[in-house]
């Protein structure tokens, strides 16, 4: 009988074909068993290690994690966030540790996303600069990406003496980048940063949204 017949119907596993392509046969297949076990080993120990916040990726810091998706422009507090520990060498460098209670997002933010600083004022402005204005009744709902109208209400003397007042429009299409309690965050152009600073110093000020199209 044809030897190489039978072998033809022998059924070939992966363990004879790696044996038979090896260099040295049975003892190399096991020499790369061995390696594989190790990297395995190596792999597990590695992903433990971040588990558990070990001494290679620095003490488990506590940070604010959101727990259900979170819009632009919404507040954050113990609803929507909770504290978790992670390793601080994972962490971005302007994670939050705590929620002070005024927390606005200026981004969306995930389920599981760690809550940082950029998340909470963080639009992109390009050269613009940033100035805060007190808040006050009289200015309309406004969320961070909103654009307005910086308005400053002045006292008028004229030659005779009489008293009367001017509205001037000393910003447009201000960026609104955050919204606390006290104060709404804008950004403003070069030319436009000394007059509205000028105008919350006089403490008039009124910001009016500016209607998309």
């Amino acid at each position: 009988m044809d030897a190489s017949a039978d072998n033809v119907h022998q059924p070939l596993t992966w363990r004879g074909s790696l044996l038979g392509r090896l260099p040295g046969g049975r003892r190399s297949y096991w020499l790369v068993v061995a390696a594989a076990a190790a990297i395995t080993g190596l792999v597990v120990a590695a992903i433990a290690v971040m588990a558990g916040g070990g001494p290679s990726l620095g003490q488990l810091t506590p940070v604010v994690v959101a727990t259900e998706p979170i819009e632009a422009g919404q507040p954050l507090d113990e609803a929507n966030t909770e504290i978790r520990r992670y390793p601080a060498l994972v962490l971005p460098p302007d994670a939050l540790g705590a929620l002070t209670g005024d927390e606005v997002a200026s981004a969306a933010l995930h389920v599981g996303d760690v809550v940082t600083a950029t998340r909470l004022g963080g639009l992109t402005i390009g050269d613009r600069t940033e100035v805060a204005v007190p808040a006050h009744t009289a200015m309309p709902p406004l969320v961070p990406g909103d654009r307005v109208d910086v308005l400053v209400t002045l006292p008028i003397t004229d030659d005779r003496g009489a008293q009367s007042q001017a509205t001037l429009t000393v910003a447009t299409a201000a960026v609104v980048t955050n919204k606390a309690e006290h104060a709404v965050t804008i950004a403003v152009t070069g030319q436009e940063l000394l007059p509205v600073a000028s105008a919350v110093i006089q403490g008039s000020v009124t910001l009016a949204l500016v209607r998309p199209g």
